[in-house]
């Protein structure tokens, strides 16, 4: 692909997306979040779900995941400069003024696709890019933040449901399907609170043989115990609030065919990421090499199976 690409500025831009922001690797996880969104709304419209909206929502939360990307090139350069000079940024690959002009373009694209899509939903919009830029600001007290990582990560992670209220904004408004039931939306958002702080909690935890200088992670700073023990919290939490949210849509038997699928999918799951994973700890504690991420597979499992059970049966609604 790289050999494909003519511009000096493209093929820059082509290798810090394979070191930074790798699209096989983000894309999948951003379709099914996208869809599940869209899906829920749908399921809560009672109406057909819309394919341009889904079309319009993934490139809109891809972007969004890419625009958090760059903004952590700003936030990060300092500590990459003295601790990871091999990145792309401190070691010249790309400059900060050539990713803000890719922010810039992104957030144009966004701004066209809601318009085309649903006008309705520029408000949501305007509340997502919002929040991103008091994020990119730290809320302006970055040192405090800083010394208070759980306030930082429980503050940066609501950018996640607000993204999933946008989604659900284009479906709804692509059907004008007016208002929305208000409980079984804040369920939803809560289950993409929470699994965002599984996907968060779950990439920042390594063997303390993977630990690097001026790398903050969970286990780091709490123990790789504790740490794990969060994130298995986390993830409990996340399945719950979807089991709630599926058994808030629609009514009667519909709700309890949603509740069994959530329930059917995530509770087999549930079982067999504890017995692969009861005894993590003590391997991660052994372990001479690797480790890096050692709960991504399991992580990326729960979060498509979440989303999956709980967000894409909407996609049947008024169809067939």
């Amino acid at each position: 692909m790289t050999g494909v690409i003519r511009s000096p500025l493209a093929r820059r831009l082509w290798q810090y997306q394979r070191e930074r922001f790798p699209l096989l690797k983000h894309g999948p996880l951003i379709l099914v979040f996208s869809g599940a969104a869209v899906g829920y709304g749908a399921a809560l419209q009672a109406r057909a779900a819309s394919v341009p909206a889904l079309l319009a929502g993934s490139v809109v939360a891809l972007l969004l995941f890419l625009q958090m990307r760059i903004a952590d090139e700003f936030k990060d350069l300092d500590d990459d400069r003295r601790w990871r000079p091999y990145r792309a940024v401190p070691r010249g690959l790309v400059s900060l003024r050539e990713l803000a002009g890719v922010g810039v373009v992104a957030a144009a694209v966004q701004l066209a696709l809601v318009l085309a899509i649903a006008p309705t939903a520029l408000g949501a919009l305007a509340v997502l890019w919002g929040y991103l830029l008091l994020m990119c600001a730290e809320f302006g007290c970055r040192r405090w933040l800083k010394a208070h990582l759980v306030v930082y990560v429980l503050s940066h992670m609501v950018i996640v449901p607000l993204l999933a209220l946008l989604l659900i904004g284009l479906q709804s408004g692509a059907v004008q399907g007016g208002a929305l039931p208000p409980v079984p939306l804040l369920l939803y958002l809560i289950t993409a609170y929470l699994a965002g702080l599984v996907i968060e909690l779950g990439r920042k935890i390594r063997a303390p043989i993977a630990e690097e200088p001026g790398v903050e992670t969970w286990s780091a700073l709490w123990g790789l115990r504790p740490a794990l023990t969060l994130w298995w919290c986390c993830l409990l939490a996340s399945g719950g609030a979807a089991l709630l949210a599926a058994m808030a849509v629609g009514g009667g038997v519909m709700e309890i065919q949603a509740g069994a699928l959530v329930a059917l999918v995530l509770v087999p799951l549930l079982v067999v990421l504890w017995l692969r994973l009861r005894r993590l700890p003590a391997l991660l504690e052994g372990a001479a090499e690797g480790g890096a991420e050692p709960l991504a597979l399991a992580t990326a499992l729960w979060i498509l199976a979440l989303y999956l059970s709980l967000g894409w049966p909407g996609w049947l609604v008024g169809r067939g």
